[in-house]
């Protein structure tokens, strides 16, 4: 019976995989080592020691991280974007194998626990992980304006639209005042998005096209609108000219401008992903005597900041002057509110005129605002006092890279990047256009409305194909993601058609695209950018297709001129 008994214990032994052979480190096979003469006890000890042993190991590195995350605003603490996705997954497989060590079999159980728990206080507000635009009134919850169809089309009332158009007409007459000619061109620069890739490439552009129009370029445009990366280029070009207007000693064709902007972003942005945002405790800061939570969305606006030589240090309020007297282009900043994909237009006045589409209504039905004025909206949380640097991030929130806007309203809303509705800012523009469309006719020779992009116009290159079965199982998931910015351009074609057609001939579009050198190896599509990817963006400039457009616009300069 006894003997019956350890027959049937021998299995107990378990062998999960049975090794005969391996590869060494030189890439050679060999036998592994016999181990039967061991006691199975010791060896278990053996494995258990060094389990805790690298549990003790990962607490060291945690604690060495959360004291890291309370220096990562200097330089020399912020680590590498490769370092900190690694430290990362590091960090969760140690986490997956503590728990599973010390709690065995009931560690799924403590993580759904852990999960309701914070659910909890996540909806009590205990826990609080959203991000922030600072400079924005948080504290006061009283009067915070409520997001309903009700409120929205009352603030798109047609006295309101009224009082906000003829505000802006006032601009439009300031800027007409400022030219030389009688009926000038009227430019409008719309940027699109795609990270530091697109702000380098519209940061050179911008600077021939200046060069091309003798220093004029920002004097003659009266807006500027775009999307993520691209606007951050623009803006910063417009920077330049305004530091420039008041006196100071700047040459807008320095190429140090495009170094500075094509600065490394992603490496403060991912040190306080993992530093701040996952493990650190909560570190806070005070602007405009309201308290803010430093995380990743806090370190790119520093990163940027400091990248540009703090030239984005304002509000989007102290513009008002400089706009209102047509010095420089009025911007729209852009994002998108994900409760219902409306935008949200931030401007340093009201500007609700661009909460609908214009249209008669006696004979179409007004249609629902499909645009939130941000300056009206939110102007008991103190709209003007939004930094320079949140209206730029909200309108770059690429998903999950930085963190969504949430905004102080009843019920809360959160925007994110300005490319999930239009990636181009072409369609803001076409509408400004629409609306001011008399004044414009009146008042100039020509409009004139050139697009800088980071793809091409005729993306032939990179179509969604299924060669293998994981590919034809994804496809239908993936066939959105991957012609999102292709049927924004169909779309956006027929608008350009139609609003040539209800303006006349004097409407015209110039497009200038980033074309890498190589097309299969495109500048990546981040905030980072290699010393090669400079230069390729550097290249496209000259590219032929860009050289072709270039021409055309100074043909189109130059019969204007001799009119």
């Amino acid at each position: 019976m006894t003997a019956c008994l350890k027959k049937n214990r021998t299995p107990d032994i378990k062998q999960d995989m049975r090794v005969d052979w391996f590869f060494s480190a030189a890439f050679k096979l060999r036998k592994p080592r016999n181990v039967k003469h061991y006691n199975p006890e010791f060896l278990e000890a053996v494995f258990s020691r060094h389990h805790f042993a690298a549990v003790i190991a990962i607490m060291i590195a945690f604690v060495f991280l959360i004291l890291v995350g309370y220096s990562s605003d200097a330089r020399l603490f912020q680590l590498p974007a490769a370092a900190s996705v690694t430290l990362l997954f590091a960090i969760l497989i140690a986490a997956a194998g503590a728990l599973t060590l010390f709690l065995k079999s009931w560690s799924f159980v403590a993580l759904v626990a852990v999960y309701i728990v914070a659910n909890i206080l996540y909806q009590y507000e205990i826990l609080d992980p959203r991000n922030k635009a600072y400079g924005l009134n948080y504290v006061t919850k009283s009067e915070r304006p409520v997001y309903t169809r009700e409120s929205i089309q009352e603030l798109a009332a047609a006295d309101s639209v009224e009082k906000d158009k003829t505000a802006f007409l006032n601009i439009l007459n300031n800027w007409k005042a400022r030219q030389k000619e009688e009926k000038p061109i009227l430019y409008i620069i719309n940027t699109s998005g795609g990270g530091t890739r697109s702000a380098t490439f519209t940061m050179n552009t911008l600077q021939y096209l200046d060069s091309l129009m003798n220093g004029q370029l920002m004097k003659k445009t009266i807006l500027i609108n775009g999307a993520s990366g691209g606007l951050l280029g623009a803006v910063y070009f417009r920077e330049l000219y305004h530091e420039k207007v008041k006196g100071k000693p700047i040459n807008l064709q320095d190429k140090q401008y495009v170094n500075n902007i094509s600065k490394d972003l992603l490496s403060p942005l991912f040190s306080s992903f993992l530093t701040r945002d996952m493990l650190g405790p909560a570190q806070k800061f005070t602007s405009n005597g309201f308290v803010y939570v430093k995380d990743r969305g806090y370190a790119f606006e520093e990163k940027l900041n400091e990248n540009t030589g703090s030239v984005f240090l304002k509000t989007i309020g102290s513009y008002q002057e400089a706009e209102a007297k047509a010095l420089i282009p009025s911007v729209f900043f852009n994002s998108v509110i994900t409760r219902d994909a409306r935008k949200m237009i931030i401007a340093s006045r009201p500007v609700r005129f661009l909460m609908r589409p214009v249209a008669d209504s006696t004979h179409i039905m007004p249609f629902d605002a499909d645009a939130v004025d941000f300056n009206s909206f939110l102007r008991n949380q103190n709209s003007n006092d939004i930094h320079l640097l949140s209206a730029l991030r909200m309108n770059a929130t690429f998903p999950y890279v930085l963190p969504n806007v949430w905004l102080p309203t009843n019920p809360v809303i959160d925007v994110m990047d300005a490319g999930l509705r239009d990636n181009y800012g072409q369609e803001s523009a076409l509408r400004f256009i629409a609306v001011f469309k008399d004044w414009i006719q009146k008042n100039t020779s020509k409009v004139v409305l050139i697009q800088i992009r980071d793809r091409s116009l005729s993306d032939w290159e990179k179509p969604l194909e299924s060669n293998s079965l994981i590919g034809f199982l994804t496809k239908p998931f993936l066939i959105l993601q991957n012609n999102w910015f292709k049927m924004q351009d169909y779309y956006q074609h027929d608008q350009l058609d139609y609003m040539r057609k209800a303006y006349g001939d004097n409407f015209y579009r110039f497009s200038f695209q980033y074309i890498p050198s190589k097309s299969e190896a495109p500048a990546s599509l981040s905030f980072h950018l290699t010393a090669a990817e400079k230069r390729d963006i550097a290249e496209a400039v000259n590219n032929p297709l860009n050289q072709k457009e270039f021409e055309r616009l100074q043909k189109t300069i130059q019969n204007a001129e001799m009119k």
